[in-house]
């Protein structure tokens, strides 16, 4: 009985510590989502957007993708995508992108607090993203 009791108590710790890691990061999002910096965020990494063939339209959600993952920013991206009328190139080069790198900062803090290298992590899955992304725009040309 006791290994079971160390092992639901080791459970609970790490729960606590991923709700204390993805409450607050999904809270700060939605209120930077409704202010300017997401928009200045934006203009920033625009030049870098187009050499991996997206468009502005695309910011917010690889924005939302990277920050918080895919499952929080598919429905962005649906919604984007229907509002702007995204082409097909470009959702699929944004998807790409995000099945490679994404909720970047959640799961840096999940494998930090489990031992994982932070840096590493950001490093591989953001180069791979963008080499992988970049080749792709690449093959597929624009209508």
């Amino acid at each position: 009985m006791e290994p079971l009791l160390a092992a639901l108590l080791g459970a609970l710790k790490l729960s606590a510590k991923l709700i204390l890691i993805i409450v607050p990061l999904v809270t700060l999002f939605e209120v930077l989502r409704h202010l300017p910096v997401f928009r200045k965020a934006g203009n920033i990494v625009e030049p870098a957007m187009r050499g991996v063939g997206l468009t502005r339209d695309a910011a917010v959600p690889l924005f939302t993708g990277i920050f918080l993952g895919l499952a929080y920013g598919a429905g962005i991206i649906i919604r984007v995508a229907q509002q702007k009328n995204l082409p097909d190139r470009e959702l699929f080069l944004m998807g790409l992108f995000l099945a490679t790198c994404h909720s970047v900062i959640e799961d840096i803090l999940i494998f930090a607090v489990i031992g994982g290298s932070g840096l590493a992590i950001l490093g591989v899955r953001l180069g791979l993203a963008v080499v992988l992304t970049g080749l792709m725009a690449r093959i597929w040309k624009p209508a």
